[in-house]
């Protein structure tokens, strides 16, 4: 079979080429907010700008008349006004009130969950708004800025996990190039980073001798890119399993003692997060407000029982009633072709508010660079057996964790479905897979197979056909 370039510097030269561009296109081409949640997430950074390193709660007023707590950030009226490109009750949400400016003039945008995420993967986005500002800039330009300093940190680590990786490179570059990560990464949506971090982890931890050179460096990488990812998504807690691989000894010392530092490894990349999300739900999470709504059939208290928000707590009773819910709502989801498809697209990519999907052929394109290596590319040496058992365990356990916070955060409740998970969330468990799957292959250093090439090709295609995407998207009134 023919042999293609596949070092280090082929791959990293490729994401450049064909990723960074199509970042720059996405960042300048698409409307302000029209990214998933973009609107949340810039108010976040220029709150950070601002020196308010996470939201904090305040009454607010909402169109139907109620009031409710809010966890959000008080900004400059003007980025509010640039971050919602549409109404605010557009997806039928129930809207908050303008409130009343602050003493230097800021107005308090509700947040709610993105309002408790700790501050660093804000940190790129909120240095592009301030040297924006420094310069003077309005607002309204300023966005810009702020949105390709986070494709900036992004394209950096991606092309990190792209040179330190030791197998796997096809795969990661597929992941790292899905226009669904671009999008994110041209925006400031926090998300594009999660992903490029947790595929940085992966690719320090893919040398199979775990004492090899730089062994130390690799390691204590990992554990701070999963601690960073899981600080800002706790329910991707199962990527610190990828600090328990490999399984197999190859250094000296007991098999006890070398257990015992890669379980106080993975320990100690989810520590802060118990800690971050343990204060955030005590002195900032709030409910969702909604409009009055009778619970739905799992509820088993007396009724009439109206709720005017979501209610964790009380989701939590519901699931704790019948245990056996904590496998049959996640289980239902994933059973449901029409929520695989949906996930499956919005793995790939969907422009907009999830509503502005790609033209068919992308898709294809894009099922065929995925698919195509996985079953072109059997030979090399594959990782032992229990690493792809215990990784693809912990990326599965990590899925149900996402899949029944969504059930506990953002569905409404006794609902006897589950609201809001989104083909996103499945990319930052990706990187698990490879490393339980890569293998090592055999033959020359830097040359790869042809399947490998895929990826790339897919890349190059969607170098002129997202930002052709991007300009064809229109904002709805």
């Amino acid at each position: 079979m023919p042999r293609v370039p596949s070092g280090p510097r082929f791959w990293c030269l490729a994401y450049l080429c064909l990723c960074a561009p199509v970042c720059i296109a996405l960042a300048l081409i698409v409307p302000p907010g029209e990214v998933a949640d973009e609107a949340a997430h810039l108010a976040r950074a220029a709150a950070l700008m601002q020196g308010d390193f996470v939201g904090h709660r305040e009454n607010v007023r909402y169109a139907d008349g109620s009031t409710h707590v809010a966890a959000g950030v008080r900004i400059d009226p003007a980025w509010i006004r640039v971050a919602l490109s549409r109404p605010k009750d557009f997806c039928g949400g129930l809207a908050a009130d303008d409130g009343t400016p602050d003493a230097r003039g800021r107005l308090f945008m509700p947040l709610y969950t993105v309002g408790t995420y700790p501050p660093f993967l804000y940190a790129p986005a909120a240095m592009g708004l301030a040297a924006g500002r420094i310069l003077g800039l309005a607002p309204e330009v300023c966005v810009y800025l702020g949105r390709l300093a986070n494709a900036t940190a992004t394209v950096v680590l991606a092309m990190a996990a792209l040179a330190l990786a030791t197998r796997g490179r096809a795969a990661l570059f597929a992941l790292l190039a899905l226009p669904m990560t671009l999008s994110l990464a041209a925006s400031f949506n926090q998300d594009a980073l999660i992903i490029a971090l947790s595929a940085l982890s992966a690719a320090l931890l893919t040398p199979r001798d775990p004492a090899g050179p730089g062994s130390r460096l690799r390691i204590s990488g990992a554990i701070l890119g999963i601690a960073l990812v899981v600080l800002a998504k706790p329910p991707y807690a199962g990527l610190a399993a990828m600090l328990l691989v490999p399984l197999n000894r190859a250094e000296t010392g007991s098999l006890a003692r070398h257990a015992g530092r890669r379980l106080a490894a993975a320990v100690l990349a989810v520590l802060p997060a118990v800690v971050w999300t343990a204060a955030a739900t005590a002195f900032v999470a709030t409910p969702v407000p909604r409009y009055a709504y009778e619970a739905g059939p799992l509820w088993s208290g007396p009724r009439p029982a109206t709720f005017t928000a979501t209610d964790p707590k009380a989701q939590g009773q519901i699931l704790l009633d019948k245990p056996a819910r904590l496998v049959t709502l996640p289980g239902h989801f994933f059973g449901t072709i029409k929520h695989l498809t949906v996930l499956a697209k919005g793995a790939v990519g969907i422009f907009g508010w999830l509503d502005r999907p790609l033209p068919g052929f992308v898709y294809g394109i894009w099922a065929l660079a995925l698919l195509g290596p996985l079953f072109l590319l059997r030979q090399g040496i594959a990782p032992p057996w229990p690493e792809r058992i215990v990784l693809p365990a912990a990326a599965l356990a990590s899925l149900w964790l996402v899949v029944l916070s969504q059930y506990l955060t953002w569905t409404s409740v006794g609902a006897d479905r589950i609201d809001g998970p989104q083909g996103r969330y499945l990319l930052p468990l990706v990187p698990m897979l490879v490393l339980a799957f890569a293998r090592i292959r055999p033959g020359p250093v830097g040359a790869g197979r042809w399947p490998a090439m895929l990826p790339v090709a897919a890349a190059g295609i969607d170098l002129v056909a997202l930002p052709l995407a991007a300009l064809s998207m229109t904002v709805s009134a």
